[in-house]
């Protein structure tokens, strides 16, 4: 149950969305440009088309599942109010 609790949650860290980011511009500017050449070679709007959908789904597929490429370096966050306590006391004194 954890390794599917694991794949629903989609934990990414900053790295992770950088690299997201930046694959996501890259294959959709590919598969626009891509598509844009097929249409016009092709002489038909229809190919344009099918080929941007195809290149946005590709696109889907590689970006928005939580891949363990995305979460390479996790972030060790700071247990919950830890740091707030040791500054409540600090004022208090």
């Amino acid at each position: 149950m954890d390794a599917i609790q694991t794949l629903i949650d989609g934990n990414i860290d900053f790295e992770g969305q950088r690299l997201a980011e930046r694959l996501t511009t890259v294959v959709l500017i590919l598969a626009g440009l891509t598509a844009w050449l097929l249409g016009f070679f092709m002489q038909d709007l229809k190919y344009t088309l099918y080929a941007g959908l195809g290149g946005t789904v590709l696109t889907f597929l590689i970006v928005v599942p939580p891949w363990p490429m995305y979460n390479r370096h996790p972030v060790s966050w700071l247990p919950a109010g830890s740091r707030g306590e040791e500054a409540g006391e600090k004022k208090g004194q």
